[in-house]
């Protein structure tokens, strides 16, 4: 909006380059648009699903940058997520907190958004009548409801207007005549829910994660300038396979394969992923993204991922190589930053071994609470 423009054909009123000005501002905020999509699925679970509320027990805290085509001038979109996640075993609740900061454009709009989760927590036994390697072993099974509020800004400071363009010196950097108003929108409540179930397979320890869940579900309306936009609901798939490649020992060792669709109006987002755990405390992973799910050869990015577990830290970093016909020389790709912390012995209520509404495999929780850290 602030290049310099030489040459002009014809010179325009003041009040007709006033009136273009709102209407581009009337055009943006009125345009559809797509939830910010991550990467790092494993260590932002909510924003996949409010099942995961309290997913890990214990109190976690985490947050998830990412800063998608940085060569685009100024800012084009920057989204960071923090979650705080806690559980109550004895009562099979899971409770998490949520802030979604989301700048459009060149910065000058933004978008809050403050989420409240909930989710209830169902273990049980399979049943005798499956087959010898299913019979009796622990599933569970989770739902969860997400209550927000949320509401968009807009910074004037960053905005230009015609009238502040001369016809042949370009940009003056004079005050516009057009006056600051509606720098903020209506607030919002807005309302999610979903559904998970975990399940083991094998003699290995090798298990199952499949869930579906959809935002936006009440559809808010979101108004600027008296301009009335619906918040269309987002939709989300996810289905992960985690095969154990060696038995529960001191280090158990995973290879998985994960989908996760997303599906908002006429906007879809289809990604792949695989991980590899590769030592006692790190995995690495590598996947795709496409917008249509059927095979063809429209691919938009490769996803190249790697988690840290060290202690109760985990860091995991993602680049998504562009591969569209935007190229990676273009936008220089997109980085994705996430870190998680979990307090260890700090649950809502007591423990319970016999009935452990979290984790598929209570004798090796302690152990191992990276690995149900990491996994959906």
């Amino acid at each position: 909006m602030k290049t310099e423009r030489k040459k002009a054909l014809v010179r325009l009123p003041s009040s007709v380059k006033i009136g273009f000005g709102i209407l581009a501002l009337v055009l943006a905020f009125s345009a559809k648009g797509q939830d910010p999509v991550f990467s790092q699925f494993h260590l932002n679970k909510n924003h996949l699903n409010p099942s995961y509320a309290g997913y890990t027990q214990d109190l976690s805290l985490g947050t998830s940058f990412r800063t998608q085509w940085t060569h685009i001038p100024d800012v084009f979109s920057t989204t960071s997520s923090t979650y705080a996640n806690i559980g109550c075993n004895s009562a099979r609740l899971g409770f998490g907190l949520g802030y979604l900061n989301h700048r459009e454009g060149e910065g000058f709009l933004r978008n809050q958004n403050l989420t409240l989760q909930a989710s209830v927590n169902f273990p049980a036994l399979m049943p005798r009548w499956l087959s010898r390697r299913l019979r009796r072993k622990k599933f569970l099974f989770a739902g969860g409801l997400s209550l927000g509020v949320g509401q968009k800004s807009l910074d004037w400071s960053k905005l230009t207007f015609s009238d502040q363009f001369d016809a042949y010196s370009g940009f003056t950097g004079n005050p516009s005549l057009v006056m600051a108003r509606n720098d903020v929108s209506n607030a919002i409540f807005d309302v999610g829910a979903g559904l998970r179930l975990q399940a083991p397979f094998g003699r290995k320890g090798s298990f199952v994660s499949i869930g579906a869940s959809g935002f936006h579900l009440n559809q808010p309306v979101e108004s600027f300038f008296n301009v009335e936009n619906e918040l269309k609901s987002r939709y989300t798939i996810h289905a992960f396979v985690y095969f154990q490649t060696k038995k529960f020992v001191n280090n158990p060792d995973f290879v998985s394969v994960g989908l996760i669709r997303d599906i908002q109006q006429t906007l879809e987002t289809n990604t792949i992923l695989a991980y590899k755990d590769v030592g006692n405390n790190m995995k690495a992973g590598f996947g795709f993204r496409r917008q249509k799910f059927l095979p063809d050869y429209n691919v938009d990015a490769f996803i190249f991922q790697g988690i840290l577990s060290f202690r109760q830290w985990s860091f995991g970093y993602s680049y998504d190589l562009t591969i569209s016909s935007l190229g990676p020389q273009r936008t220089f790709g997109t980085h994705e930053i996430s870190l998680v912390y979990l307090f260890k012995d700090s649950a809502l209520c007591a423990r319970s071994k016999s009935d452990d509404c979290f984790f598929l495999n209570d004798e090796i929780r302690e152990e191992f609470k990276k690995l149900y850290l990491w996994d959906p």
